[in-house]
């Protein structure tokens, strides 16, 4: 190997082995996880929600892991990344985390016609990433942008519901690909939870008119 194809492959090995604190030596596939499905709680005039498939912004939307290395400096890591694309993943997770809000009946992947009792709940994932800038640790983050809308009748989409950003920044104990995957799946379960309050507070404030819950 020349000297100058040598120079050009110790960056990518110390991404894996030196910003990380433990090499990866072989591929690791990390996932998004939806919460465990909970007994059946709706509230009476619950809806349907439509949950469609979560956009990512294009620097984060590959399989790879990516981190931030720089200010402006990204950097994709070749020995990790996502079992499926993150946004197959993180649309998975969300529709798991409502299945379980008492604000709806059912989750469905897409609205259809327009109905007096459908939510529909778009997301937007503008960064899902790894900041390894810090010298003393590293940290997950996870920006989600919500946009939850009632399908009244007559109308393919009302005024929006509820249209707000949740962004998340947590220091993980360790500068490895699992720990960061982990704190996004942590953060991802505390911006669900946020989220949900957020709806019910909205629909608490201007419900828009529902038909009568169904039982699961």
């Amino acid at each position: 190997m020349t000297s100058r194809a040598l120079a050009g492959l110790v960056p990518a090995l110390a991404l894996a082995g030196g910003c990380l604190a433990k090499p990866a030596l072989v591929p690791e596939l990390f996932s998004i996880d939806a919460p465990a499905t909970q007994e059946p709680r709706s509230a009476a005039g619950a809806f349907v929600v439509a949950v469609k498939k979560v956009e990512v912004a294009p620097a984060f939307d590959g399989r790879a892991l990516v981190y931030r290395t720089g200010e402006h400096r990204l950097e994709r890591d070749p020995y990790a990344s996502f079992a499926a694309p993150p946004g197959d993943l993180l649309t998975g997770a969300v529709r798991g985390y409502l299945r379980n809000a008492p604000f709806a009946r059912d989750v469905v992947e897409q609205g259809g016609a327009p109905r007096v009792d459908l939510l529909v709940v778009e997301v937007l994932a503008d960064e899902i990433s790894g900041d390894l800038r810090p010298a003393d640790h590293a940290a997950a983050i996870l920006r989600l942008r919500f946009l939850v809308t009632a399908g009244g009748a007559g109308q393919p989409r009302g005024e929006p519901l509820l249209e707000k950003e949740y962004a998340r920044r947590a220091p993980v104990p360790r500068r490895t690909a699992q720990a960061i995957a982990t704190g996004w799946n942590e953060e991802l379960s505390g911006v669900m939870t946020e989220f949900v309050g957020d709806v019910e507070a909205a629909l608490a404030r201007a419900p828009p008119p529902a038909a009568p819950a169904a039982p699961r």
